[in-house]
């Protein structure tokens, strides 16, 4: 067995199975290693500031009852904001006040094993079918999805599942999730077996085979109008690869923002103004 596998269990306190240790046993594994975040991600005072505005709600979905907070009259049409892995719906809080005082009731969550919200495991497939259920129980006229990083790429899988906001804001999007998948295999130091192994547990635990959730696939039935802000210099997500998904998507439009690196873009007051403006304008 991988010394890299047992020790990345280890880190994320995931129990390494009993003997004998055949290649299913260790991917499956190695899927629950993929699969569980780390709740590392503190509120810092800002974020805390942004909460304290909102409505704390807790809404019933097949995942658990999801940590929700809520700015704006109830009336007014809804925009959710996805917040990426290992992160929490305050990071996105930069945007409330601005959405609201352009008319909007603004939505962001903590996603299962994140943050306040039940669950050990949070994959894009699971929160895009959950964006379904939130959206739901919030009632009203769904405006804009806005997701950061894996909050982008589950925002858009959202579509797939019925789905149908006016528009897309996506903060530095991973073009699919085979990237990442790739990258923790090798990081766990998988032998090639075991790696078979670890994809097949993957999609039999998510629904999903990681080079379907791909935004290429999306871009080519464009759902809707979609604006992408990133920094070319991320170095969590690729640019060009980005780059690559708007020009394929009708109505899609890429923004570079340099310096704002993979975090910081959340925050940004251009940025900001950038993402209300383009919702203010979608009919």
């Amino acid at each position: 067995m991988s010394v890299s596998l047992i020790e990345s269990a280890r880190r994320r306190g995931v129990a390494v199975p009993p003997e004998p240790h055949t290649p299913a046993v260790l991917g499956e594994l190695a899927a629950s290693i993929f699969l569980h975040p780390l709740r590392t991600g503190r509120r810092v005072p800002r974020e805390e500031r942004y909460l304290e505005t909102a409505r704390r709600l807790t809404v019933p979905t097949t995942a658990g009852g999801l940590a929700v907070w809520e700015w704006g009259a109830v009336t007014a049409p809804l925009v959710l904001l996805v917040h990426g892995w290992e992160g929490h719906g305050a990071q996105l809080g930069a945007l409330a006040a601005p959405l609201v005082a352009a008319g909007f009731r603004v939505q962001t969550f903590d996603a299962p094993g994140h943050g306040e919200s039940p669950g050990d495991e949070a994959s894009v497939p699971q929160i895009a079918r959950l964006l379904p259920e939130l959206t739901a129980a919030a009632g009203g006229e769904l405006r804009a999805l806005l997701g950061h990083s894996m909050g982008a790429a589950a925002a858009a899988m959202s579509t797939q599942y019925g789905l149908k906001p006016r528009g897309l804001v996506l903060l530095a999007p991973p073009l699919s999730q085979m990237e990442r998948t790739l990258r923790v295999a090798r990081r766990m130091e998988l032998a090639p077996e075991v790696e078979v192994e670890f994809f097949a547990a993957i999609e039999r635990r998510t629904g999903v085979r990681p080079a379907e959730a791909n935004l290429l696939n999306l871009a080519r039935r464009a759902p809707c109008p979609m604006l992408a802000l990133h920094d070319p210099a991320d170095t969590d997500t690729s640019y060009a690869e980005a780059e690559k998904v708007v020009a394929e998507w009708r109505e899609g439009r890429l923004i570079p923002c340099p310096g704002r690196g993979h975090y910081r873009i959340m925050s940004t007051p251009e940025v900001v103004r950038l993402a209300v403006e383009f919702i203010a304008a979608l009919r």
